[in-house]
């Protein structure tokens, strides 16, 4: 329709952008020039470098958002393998670097393609195109090519059931998503990717290092412990802090654990003469979070505070017991529950 209306109202005259020509033919094939590339060896091989790095990026990227989409599995290593022959191909026909494209898979897909022979059908055709067709292409308006593109990447791929779960579900993630989109939409599928997964990070780092903590309490008639913020009828006991630890302990978390202990040894009344950390939330430990919680031990024995363990799972207790910590703690403080533990103190 967009050729048709391009030929009849003469919309190049109108000031209209057109594709412009497209030469016909198909590439001859040739060697690449190995003593140009022994001589530039340096720039060719970071030039390179950076564009294997972007380009499997993006076709990884692209390859897992349809995989979600149709609940499928990709394997990476076959997909490095297919982009690697087809760069070797492009660089004898004198072709650019190969990647995947976006927009083209997603006209692709919602062309109702389902198995391989898509792409065999759509090479075919851009054989013909080449050989008998190309001229015809360049009365096309490019806000066509455009138009194209955004119903496939826009409207085709825009979950919009799957960022409604994420408003409602989880406000962070929606954002992130948001700011990839735009990325996408504005410099590329690259710096989507890229600002998607540097805010993702950032936000695990900031989760990482303000984990969650909460004082423990008794739950009435039961041996069970559970967040008192939550449930204030829970019986608590004088003198006795028990402070559960949810995440890892490693170096940009621990800090966090010896500043919470300090602000609630600052504020209660009385004083606590014995802490208990319930570590069954602590899955991994490293050893700068096993230094912090030997200087913890330290701190409290200055008060004249004793710290105790609760729930420590198996490799977080072997890393304690290589750097010394169980050692300096005294095996007999660490117990297999929090009941255990309080019963041992009241008693």
């Amino acid at each position: 329709g967009g050729l048709i209306a391009s030929l009849l109202f003469g919309l190049a005259e109108r000031g209209v952008a057109l594709v412009g020509d497209v030469p016909s033919g198909l590439p001859s094939v040739v060697l690449p020039d190995f003593k140009f590339i022994i001589e530039n060896l340096p720039v060719i091989g970071v030039a390179s470098i950076g564009l294997l790095l972007i380009g499997f990026s993006q076709s990884a990227g692209d390859a897992r958002t349809f995989a979600v989409r149709h609940k499928y599995r990709v394997d990476i290593n076959q997909e490095l393998l297919a982009q690697g022959v087809a760069n070797i191909g492009s660089g004898l026909v004198q072709g650019i670097p190969v990647s995947t494209s976006l927009s083209a898979s997603s006209l692709n897909d919602n062309a109702g393609a389902k198995t391989p022979v898509s792409s065999l059908i759509t090479g075919a055709m851009i054989i013909l195109t080449l050989l008998f067709f190309a001229p015809l292409f360049s009365n096309l308006p490019k806000a066509v090519l455009g138009a194209v593109i955004i119903d496939a990447v826009v409207m085709g791929m825009m979950d919009v059931a799957e960022m409604q779960r994420l408003y409602r579900v989880a406000r962070v993630d929606f954002w992130i998503a948001i700011a990839a989109i735009l990325g996408v939409l504005s410099s590329g599928v690259l710096a989507g990717v890229m600002i998607g997964i540097v805010l993702s990070i950032g936000w695990l780092v900031y989760i990482s290092a303000t984990p969650h903590m909460q004082i423990l309490g008794k739950k009435p008639g039961t041996q069970v412990f559970w967040g008192v913020e939550n449930h204030p009828d829970s019986e608590t006991y004088p003198g006795l802090l028990i402070l559960r630890f949810d995440g890892g302990l490693f170096f940009a978390s621990a800090d966090a654990l010896a500043d919470r202990l300090i602000e609630l040894h600052r504020q209660a009344d009385p004083k606590p003469h014995t802490v208990v950390l319930d570590f069954g939330g602590v899955n991994f430990i490293d050893s700068q979070g096993a230094h912090i919680l030997s200087e913890i031990i330290k701190l409290a024995a200055s008060r004249e505070i004793e710290l105790r363990l609760a729930r420590v799972k198996t490799t977080v207790k072997d890393l304690l017991e290589r750097d010394g910590i169980i050692l300096e703690l005294g095996d007999d403080r660490i117990y297999g529950s929090v009941n255990e533990a309080v019963a041992d103190i009241i008693l």
